[in-house]
């Protein structure tokens, strides 16, 4: 809450170029020992990991932290599934995807993205910088032979657009699942902001939004206008699965049919009905689980999955 007063209060004042700053500085920025301990085996295994190493990517320098489940009911994985969480947490987040995943027989590898949970890392770049991390964590990945059968991904949010950029870049993904994912970060700024502070386009105008993503786009050494998925979806063969709930005030459901859209013959829209940004997070009905489940089987695995999706 107290970002958010900030980043109004600075709207308010015309500071574009601090709320730029404001909008790609990492979280671990603002908690810089975050980044600096890996959990203890005791921890490690109380949670389900089998594996936990940090990864040096870049440039710009930083360390990621990487998280491997190994399958619970076969000795060699059916293939191998990224997963990816959410800005402002941490892959922490996600282990229950991740054993979700692992309970059907795929090796689920969770990684913290640059600046958040157990990573290093200055400024945030909605996908562009993070993909290219993900995929030299791919390379150390194959280095230490940890990926089994096809490689998949699964994201969440801002994960979820990161996973879209990746495919876009890396032609070892085979299959995406992108839950509640934006399309752009021009796009998602105004989204958020009109979300979480109802009234501020009254006292922000577009205008001075979009001079805030210019220069968050200064600060972080990147292009927002090559931050669009749209783009990104368009230059991948892997099918995608485009999850979204048709309640999502957050990331509003436009962001999901403008993505399909983009690219009808290589993806699929689930809408899930009565559902916002949080609630298909936590998925209490398991339909995420099941079409993600049920698309990673399709698509990364030679069996044919147990209910049509």
């Amino acid at each position: 809450m107290r970002f958010l007063l900030l980043s109004l209060m600075l709207g308010l004042s015309g500071c574009a170029p601090a709320l730029g700053r404001i909008m790609v500085t990492a979280p671990n920025q603002l908690n810089p020992f975050a980044s600096d301990t890996s959990l203890p085996p005791s921890a490690r295994q109380v949670l389900g990991v089998d594996q936990q190493f940090h990864v040096n990517v870049g440039p710009p320098d930083a360390s990621l932290c990487v998280s491997v489940i190994e399958p619970t009911q076969r000795k060699t994985p059916c293939g191998t599934v990224l997963v990816l969480h959410g800005i402002w947490n941490s892959s922490v987040w996600m282990l229950p995807t991740a054993r979700m995943l692992a309970d059907a027989g795929f090796r689920s590898v969770l990684v913290d993205l640059r600046g958040h949970g157990q990573s290093s890392g200055d400024w945030l770049t909605y996908g562009i910088q993070e993909s290219k991390d993900i995929s030299q964590v791919i390379n150390e990945l194959e280095r230490r032979r940890l990926v089994q059968g096809p490689l998949g991904v699964y994201g969440i949010s801002y994960g979820a657009t990161t996973s879209i950029h990746l495919a876009g870049i890396d032609d070892r993904i085979q299959a995406v699942v992108a839950v509640a994912p934006f399309s752009a970060m021009r796009d998602v700024v105004p989204d958020y902001s009109r979300t979480v502070l109802p009234g501020v386009e009254r006292l922000i105008s577009d205008n001075h939004l979009q001079e805030a993503v210019d220069a968050s786009g200064e600060n972080a050494s990147f292009d927002p206008d090559q931050s669009s998925a749209l783009k990104a979806i368009q230059q991948t063969d892997a099918p995608v699965l485009i999850i979204h709930g048709t309640d999502d005030w957050l990331v509003p459901p436009y962001h999901a049919l403008r993505l399909h859209e983009a690219a009808p013959k290589r993806s699929k829209l689930v809408f899930i009905p009565k559902t916002g940004h949080i609630k298909i997070w936590f998925d209490p009905s398991g339909e995420v689980a099941v079409h993600a489940r049920n698309w990673f089987t399709r698509w990364l695995t030679q069996e044919s999955p147990p209910t049509k999706n």
